[in-house]
């Protein structure tokens, strides 16, 4: 299936039957979430940085109704969607938390106004998007012992 399909056919379910998934499914299901990539320096770990978005050329900015309980995990969703959709199209990504901190000044304020961002919205992230600068990092080995199933 193609990532796009894929992605339109992922809805968060409710409900279940008490049918065990097979192990070498979970087994591939856990692989693919600890993979994240660490091999580029962040601002947190090179003090140098000085731009927060890493001089990226878009930066797509995910806001959600500031009142609902889940609205940090959907924005994490979405924005994992984007930069998995962004990888098969052979552009690069990173997301940024801390949004809502971002726009917490009276400049932001003013930002989401000019964008037009209706009231009640708070960022809760960024992606990144555009071409790399350099070689393509290459996953590494996982350390062994970081995933634990309890059966």
């Amino acid at each position: 299936m193609a990532l796009m399909d894929l992605i339109k056919a992922r809805h968060s379910i409710r409900k279940y039957t008490d049918e065990q998934i097979r192990r070498e499914d979970l087994d591939t299901i856990l692989e693919a979430g600890n993979y994240v990539s660490k091999e580029q320096p962040s601002t947190i770990d090179d003090p140098s940085i000085k731009n927060g978005f890493y001089d990226a050329p878009t930066v797509v900015c995910v806001f959600c109704q500031d009142n609902f309980l889940f609205k940090t995990a959907d924005a994490f969703c979405m924005m994992e969607n984007m930069i998995l959709q962004a990888t098969e199209l052979g552009i690069a990504s990173c997301i940024i938390s801390r949004g809502a901190e971002t726009f917490d000044s009276e400049e932001g304020r003013e930002m989401m106004r000019e964008w037009e961002v209706p009231e009640g919205y708070a960022c809760q992230g960024f992606v990144l998007l555009g071409y790399i600068d350099g070689e393509q990092p290459h996953s590494k080995p996982r350390k062994p012992g970081r995933i634990k199933v309890v059966e």
